[in-house]
Formats: structure tokens, C-alpha cells, sequence
């Protein structure tokens, strides 16, 4: 699988939930698309942020049970549920990668660089230019796959950069893509974020 960047218009999430984090971290946003509700976690708790701050009296969450909840959109494919991963910053969390240690299965999210600049998954963002592929890309990929995927960036990609927050269940991949813009060359970032499945054991087989 390659890196890649898409810059087609933002597009809402056509395909099921790819699978349940294994873990959460501060930021991970939970949406209801049906409805307009989020949920954004802070100091381990879910708030209601409906319009982006107002709280609209639907009350705080668990992990507990945003995961079971998200559990069960993935087992019924209900698109109208979605798991948004935080923005990680300009820098990277977690530690710098040397090597990768051995990993759950991933679901693979990747920046849009248009709309609102969420993460979401790969197959929501392939969709746009062929659905019939986007139902092809998997859900999740394995630890070996990542591993590829991190190499190839570090082998090919410009200023390639990776981290691992084992607090956070999650490997970042950043690098500098040039593209033209307007016919004239520009720069990129490019973001990639594997989550760590609760779907799957240890080893990512």
C-alpha cells in the first residue's frame, strides 16, 4: 500500500466504521452524523460539543461506552456513527520511531486537506475518485503493513517523520509532499495515523 496525498473536495463518510480504537486519548472526537451530536474527550471524558461548544444536555460519556457504542456501528455498519482521531499537532506525540515495535492490526486514518481537515479513513477519502476501490481498501492493516508503509515514506517521501504513543494507541506518519499549486510549486504536509484495533491480538496477524 502507498502513501499518498488526496486533494479532492471533502467528502462525508460513505463506508462503516473501520474498526474500535483500542485506545483514547484527549481530542478523539465521537459524532453522530444523523443528528449533528459530538462528543470531543477531554481529561478522560467524553462532553458534549454540539455546534462546537454548547452542550446540548445529551451528557458526558465513558470510554466504556463510546467503545461499546462504536462496537456496535462496526458490527451493523452504521455509517451514521463515526470515530474522528484528535488532531496530533505540529509535533508529533509519543516517541520518535527507530524501529516499530510489534503492533495490533490498524486502522489506517489520513488528513483531508480540504473542509474542516479531519482525519478520516483512507476508504472515505478514496471514494471520491473510484467507490468501487474505496470498498477494496481494508479496514484495518496489519502491523507488517504499517511497517511497509513507514519505510516506504522514510525511504521516499521528503522530511519523513514518525512517532509512537503507546499512551495513545497510535503511530503517526508525517512528510512533506511538493505539489504545484496555481502553477507554482508548494509543499504539503502530509498526515497519516494508525490506531490500534481492540479487534484484533497482539502481533497483528
Amino acid at each position: 500500500m502507498s502513501t499518498m496525498i488526496f486533494t479532492a473536495p471533502a467528502v462525508r463518510p460513505a463506508f462503516f466504521l473501520p474498526s474500535v480504537p483500542l485506545l483514547f486519548t484527549d481530542g478523539d472526537r465521537y459524532e453522530w452524523a444523523h443528528t449533528g451530536d459530538v462528543w470531543t474527550r477531554a481529561d478522560g471524558a467524553w462532553r458534549p460539543s454540539r455546534d462546537e461548544g454548547r452542550d446540548d444536555g445529551s451528557g458526558w460519556l465513558l470510554d466504556a461506552e463510546v467503545r461499546a457504542a462504536l462496537g456496535r456501528a462496526v458490527e451493523t455498519w452504521d455509517v451514521r456513527q463515526r470515530f474522528v482521531p484528535a488532531d496530533p499537532g505540529l509535533v508529533l506525540p509519543g516517541r520518535t520511531l527507530f524501529a516499530l515495535p510489534s503492533l495490533r492490526d490498524c486502522a489506517q486514518y489520513v488528513a483531508e486537506h480540504q473542509g474542516a481537515g479531519l482525519l478520516l479513513p483512507l476508504r472515505d477519502l478514496t471514494a471520491p475518485y473510484d467507490e468501487d476501490a474505496a470498498y477494496d481498501v481494508p479496514g484495518t492493516v496489519t502491523d507488517s503493513t504499517v511497517h511497509d508503509i513507514v519505510q516506504e515514506a522514510v525511504r521516499q517521501q521528503e522530511r519523513p517523520r514518525g512517532t509512537y504513543d503507546e499512551d495513545a494507541g497510535r503511530v503517526y506518519l508525517g512528510y512533506d509532499l511538493p505539489v504545484e499549486l496555481y502553477g507554482r510549486p508548494a509543499v504539503v504536509e502530509c498526515l497519516h495515523v494508525f490506531v490500534l484495533s481492540a479487534g484484533a491480538p497482539a502481533g497483528g496477524a
